[in-house]
């Protein structure tokens, strides 16, 4: 079996996890995982992108996808180049201007309130507007509650029942998912967007090859946790 990872280093999604305030014991996985794969004779191929014609050439048996997803991106209203990137790219290390940052979070995960915790320890004033009721409530129960503690000592404002519509040079245009109501927070510097994931779905059929013998696993499949991610690859290795 040949595993071929696009990136220099297994891991995906969770290795920006492990990035963030907190949450250093997702790199646990990873180590884990890969050192389960090599022992049990699982060639590693990293930096290197599967296509279809990678596919035709290497004649597998059978074809298991895990391409992940990658950051979804909501069509909204800007005026004036205001400053919106990705939370994605903020983990990594992107610098963000002086002031006050809105994290407009959708899902309700480690993502939008890890990056507001993170963005609060580099000095930033940070509002965290969340679709949901709270802050993380998607996260398991003893998790949410250390991460959204940290955010209150950090003095994180938390915004919930808003979405984000638009945005301009200094001010983040949200609307209440209830009353449908304007809600303005002034005086933003950079607006960083954690909207969810799209999946990435390139392999899913490819010209030549069988559809039956390809197999889609994790954020490629529909986006979820690491757990889902798991559990699907064990079941179709199992059943191969």
């Amino acid at each position: 079996m040949t595993l071929y990872e696009a990136a220099s280093r297994v891991g995906g999604q969770v290795l920006l996890a492990e990035l963030l305030p907190g949450r250093s014991e997702f790199g646990g996985a990873v180590t884990n995982l890969e050192g389960e794969a090599r022992r049990a004779g699982v060639r590693f191929v990293t930096g290197t992108t599967v296509d279809p014609g990678l596919v035709r050439s290497e004649q597998p048996d059978e074809l298991i996808v895990a391409t992940g997803a990658r950051p979804f991106r909501p069509e909204i209203e800007t005026l004036d180049e205001p400053h919106v990137v990705e939370a994605w790219d903020v983990i990594r290390g992107r610098t963000l201007p002086a002031g006050r940052v809105l994290v407009a979070d959708w899902r309700g995960d480690w993502i939008g309130l890890g990056v507001a915790n993170h963005l609060a320890r580099l000095g930033h004033r940070v509002t965290l507007a969340v679709t949901g009721y709270a802050a993380g409530e998607h996260l398991q129960q003893y998790v949410r509650n250390a991460m959204v503690a940290a955010a209150v000592e950090a003095k994180v404002e938390i915004i919930p029942n808003v979405r984000l519509r638009g945005a301009d040079d200094d001010t983040a245009y949200l609307q209440h998912t209830l009353t449908e109501r304007p809600v303005l927070v002034e005086g933003v510097s950079a607006v960083v967007l954690a909207q969810g994931h799209a999946s990435v779905t390139d392999l899913l059929e490819v010209d030549g090859f069988p559809r039956e013998r390809i197999h889609a696993v994790g954020d490629c499949l529909s986006p979820r946790t690491v757990e889902e991610a798991v559990l699907e690859g064990l079941t179709v290795a199992s059943a191969l």
